[in-house]
């Protein structure tokens, strides 16, 4: 909510990552469905996805210009209005994108499932 100026779109973009949520069955293109089965860098995706989740998370709740500013010699750059903003386009990235990068990669054979019958 703090990276933007205007409170209306604040409200949208924060519904709208409570929204995404709901989408991911959808947006997750994937052979397979356990992250044993995919690509090694899934994983890293998935780390810096937690990652920015977990900065976001903190940084909401602590006061603009928490981490000072960055000098610059036209203007002073909040740092973690920054951080928020490039988080923020991760995390949505993250979403927006899966649909495409779900389906990227070498992925390991899944084992025959073990299926009970009753007599």
């Amino acid at each position: 909510l703090k990276i933007f100026d205007a409170k209306f779109w604040g409200v949208v973009v924060m519904g709208g990552s409570v929204i995404i949520l709901f989408f991911l069955p959808w947006l997750d293109h994937s052979e397979v469905r356990s992250i044993r089965y995919r690509p090694s860098w899934h994983k890293y995706v998935y780390g810096v996805f937690v990652f920015f989740f977990l900065i976001l998370g903190y940084l909401g709740i602590k006061s603009p210009g928490v981490w000072g500013n960055l000098p610059s010699w036209l203007f002073s750059l909040d740092i973690a209005q920054t951080v928020s903003q490039i988080g923020t386009l991760l995390y949505f990235g993250f979403f927006l994108l899966m649909p495409w990068w779900s389906r990227l990669g070498e992925f390991k054979p899944v084992p025959e499932r073990v299926v009970f019958t009753a007599h």
